[in-house]
């Protein structure tokens, strides 16, 4: 008897647990299309509040996908970090490979480029214009040379000078050349980009919580008497926090997609002016947008931004109003 007493007692619990499971999904389901219906009862002004939310949202995360562009662009450029290696004149061939076997088994290298003394001589030649007056030397002056190309990841300025320091002291070796100084501006250059684009997230960030937060607290003062009514009736403040809370996180995702929808149009739009100026270059380089992880994280970080604002603004404003 007892035991079929515990049996129905937990049935009845579970159950109880489970419709009130329901009822709080039922009731957000609610809340969530208040939300988007305070936001659609106002179209025009409203649609001025995400408009300006997603240029906000998009002016750092513009600045950041130039950013990583730029990044792919420099690994791009084969000259960027390439280390030349110029071998003494007196090296035999079984010497010059040996050389080359050694710089090769290097794991920071992806490539090693030899050029033999003939070929370069022939490359001067045929670039200088001067082929016939270095046809009449008895000897050919240039020596054996390495093109190496380190890996993405030790090509920065600290990696290139432990490269070059390896390299100085490879027998055979007479010469180590590399252009320091224009992957320091390089690196620099990005490092800065890189430390702007933080700046400018944050400081924008901060505007779309302003922006969230002013709109949520007139939202607030609009239904001000509404709000008293509900709390002479025993109404939580976090009751009465939800609906605001949805409209915020609606603001946030709309911004965002609208910010999205921005970022690629212009991406876009730059898409020919670019390939026209790469092919200048005889380059296939073309800019890059968002890709799926990133465009998600875009519209997470914008309805959190939403969602925040409209809580930091609701809660001080909800304890401020009391029934009269």
């Amino acid at each position: 008897m007892n035991s079929d007493s515990n049996s129905g007692a937990s049935l009845n619990q579970g159950a109880s647990v489970k419709n009130k499971l329901k009822m709080l999904l039922r009731l957000h389901k609610l809340e969530a299309k208040r939300g988007i219906n305070e936001i659609l009862d106002n179209p025009f002004s409203n649609f001025m509040t995400v408009l300006v939310i997603a240029i906000a949202l998009a002016l750092p995360a513009g600045l950041q996908i130039l950013l990583d562009n730029g990044k792919s662009l420099s690994q791009s450029w084969d000259g960027a970090s390439r280390i030349s290696l110029y071998l003494k004149l007196d090296l035999e061939a079984t010497q010059i490979e040996q050389v080359t076997s050694q710089v090769r088994q290097n794991l920071a290298i992806e490539s090693v480029e030899l050029i033999m003394p003939a070929q370069a001589l022939n490359d001067f030649a045929e670039r200088s214009g001067f082929a016939d007056a270095i046809s009449e030397l008895d000897s050919n002056p240039l020596p054996a040379t390495l093109i190496v190309q380190p890996k993405s990841t030790h090509s920065s300025p600290q990696a290139s000078e432990i490269l070059l320091a390896e390299f100085k002291q490879l027998e055979g070796v007479e010469k180590v050349q590399l252009d320091l100084d224009w992957v320091r501006k390089l690196y620099a250059l990005l490092q800065l980009a890189e430390k702007a684009a933080s700046a400018l997230g944050l400081a924008l960030g901060l505007a779309v919580l302003l922006i969230v937060g002013n709109t949520i607290r007139l939202s607030v003062q609009n239904r001000r008497e509404e709000i008293e009514v509900v709390k002479l009736v025993g109404a939580t403040d976090a009751f009465i926090r939800r609906p605001f809370l949805y409209t915020g996180f609606w603001y946030g995702f709309f911004a965002g997609t609208l910010c999205w929808i921005i970022l690629e149009a212009s991406l876009i739009w730059l898409q020919q002016p670019v390939a026209n100026l790469a092919g200048l270059y005889q380059s296939e380089y073309s800019v890059n947008g968002l890709n799926l992880s990133q465009s998600a994280k875009l519209l997470l970080f914008s309805c959190g931004l939403g969602l925040l604002g409209s809580w930091l603004s609701v809660g001080r404003h909800i304890r401020q109003i009391e029934p009269r």
